[in-house]
């Protein structure tokens, strides 16, 4: 309902139905028949991720422009509008990204550091930061394709992942000060779970080594890069000790000394 509402002039809405259990032929019986937005439909029988999901999507897209989100992203009012005009207004960007903020399950705002959206740099150090949400950027087909597809074998930070190849990839992004959408926290299962899971600490381990190796590719590793991501590999083999696990404590540790001190090429 809230894409609807953005009066785009027109687009298309791709649902990838991951396996779900839920009943939606509600909503695809309540999407308008007629109008500018086109409805695509992609379905699996089992859940494989939302990774896969939007590798899929992606494959689906015809527009020129593309924007992710979650099942339980909302988009505000207009909330695509500034990023539409400034991918509009100038033709050398790649993609432009804007704010989100945090809510509970009722789309209630958070209090303190509820919204996510900032510049960033062209320092180095700056490629492991978190700067936008999945839902707070629009971007270029053209320049995914550089960028690549998802990473399947994540299935944690996926989106931190993704980001830090978007700003290796070379391309231009804009931030623009508007909010594009509500990101909903709630209990239960999810992506971004706070829960300890074995399968997301190992996969953060395995972003982080992607990270760094692209980024030695591209000329922008430097020291701050590197004492940045092992500083995350450390507090997560505090985090692989505490839940009883030491053999992995010792290799994610190994992972963070090999990413400080030497070319992991």
């Amino acid at each position: 309902a809230s894409i609807l509402r953005q009066n785009v002039p027109s687009g298309e809405v791709i649902v990838c139905d991951d396996g779900s259990s839920e009943d939606m032929g509600v909503v695809r019986e309540g999407f308008p028949a007629s109008g500018t937005c086109r409805l695509v439909w992609s379905r699996t029988e089992q859940c494989q991720g939302a990774q896969v999901a939007r590798n899929r999507g992606l494959a689906l897209a015809r527009g020129e422009l593309v924007i992710f989100m979650d099942s339980d992203d909302v988009l505000t009012d207009g909330g695509l509008m500034p990023l539409l005009q400034a991918l509009s207004e100038n033709s050398q960007l790649d993609y432009a990204y804007a704010k989100v903020i945090q809510t509970d399950a009722q789309l209630k705002p958070f209090t303190n550091n509820s919204v996510v959206g900032a510049p960033f740099t062209a320092a180095p150090v700056d490629v492991a930061g978190y700067h936008w949400h999945t839902m707070g950027a629009v971007y270029r087909k053209i320049y995914l394709e550089k960028v690549g597809a998802w990473n399947e074998a994540l299935t944690g930070s996926q989106d931190w992942e993704y980001q830090a190849r978007v700003k290796l990839a070379g391309g231009r992004g804009q931030f623009v000060d508007a909010m594009v959408g509500f990101w909903r926290h709630h209990g239960g299962s999810r992506v971004g779970a706070k829960a300890f899971r074995p399968d997301y600490v190992q996969s953060v381990m395995l972003a982080c080594d992607v990270i760094v190796k692209l980024a030695l590719q591209t000329g922008r590793c430097d020291r701050a890069l590197r004492r940045r991501l092992a500083k995350k590999l450390i507090l997560h083999a505090l985090e692989w000790g505490a839940n009883g696990h030491p053999g992995e404590r010792q290799q994610c540790l190994a992972q963070a000394a090999q990413t400080v001190v030497s070319d992991p090429l």
